[in-house]
């Protein structure tokens, strides 16, 4: 692993994601339903969330335009490290998975991921708007939250806790508006359950040294998802 990242971003991006992700998780999903309402003809679940992810994907290719530049330089610099971060990752999340859904399956058989149950039931009515959702505009928008500003910032102060917080901010992210539907060891395994992308992402994020490695994993882990290959 490389000891330490070039690519991170600025200070003014820094800022800016902060706000913004603040902006996303506490006020972007109310204003989004609440102005929604106001339309004569209402967008139904799948297009309302396709409009929040794009207003997200925009939003960071506007804030983190410079990052996204130079971690796209790193991959033309270094593209044996990018692929090779890209396939080891790749191989290491779907190893992972596997032995999390098996051990998943032990505690609790009767568990099922209330995200991807609302994902798949969106996918029904307009399966083409959650595919470029979920596999185009998604990655960007997450990585750059989660690996770009979280888990780098912290990178240079203290490793672990890199990975920790960001791998964890990853699985809570996902599973807040389902808290209430789960019990106590239902959330602990919907936690779980995401803790095998948080920390493949993360660590091809610093093998590669380029957020696009990252990108990359996530697109093909959500379309594999989307439909239903796994």
């Amino acid at each position: 692993m490389k000891k330490s990242l070039s690519t991170c971003p600025n200070q003014q991006e820094t800022i800016g994601g902060f706000c913004y992700l603040v902006f996303q998780f506490l006020l972007l999903p109310s204003l989004l339903t609440m102005g929604n309402g106001y339309l004569s003809q209402p967008l139904n679940s799948a297009q309302l969330n396709f409009v929040y992810y794009l207003i997200n994907f925009l939003s960071v290719l506007v804030i983190f335009h410079d990052f996204l530049g130079s971690s796209l330089a790193q991959v033309w610099r270094h593209p044996a490290y990018f692929c090779q971060a890209v396939i080891l990752g790749f191989v290491a999340y779907c190893a992972c998975f596997a032995a999390t859904e098996w051990l998943i399956g032990k505690l609790v058989p009767s568990y099922s991921n209330y995200n991807d149950e609302a994902i798949f039931a969106m996918r029904g009515t307009n399966r083409f708007l959650m595919v470029i959702g979920t596999v185009i505009l998604v990655p960007p928008a997450e990585e750059c939250i989660f690996r770009g500003l979280i888990f780098r910032k912290l990178y240079g102060k203290n490793r672990w806790a890199s990975y920790i917080l960001s791998i964890l901010a990853f699985a809570c992210i996902h599973i807040l508006g389902y808290i209430g539907k789960y019990s106590p060891l239902e959330l602990t395994m919907a936690v779980l359950q995401y803790l095998p992308a948080g920390l493949c992402l993360a660590w091809s994020y610093a093998k590669s040294d380029t957020i696009f490695a990252p990108i990359l994993i996530h697109a093909a882990v959500n379309y594999i998802t989307i439909n239903g290959l796994r």
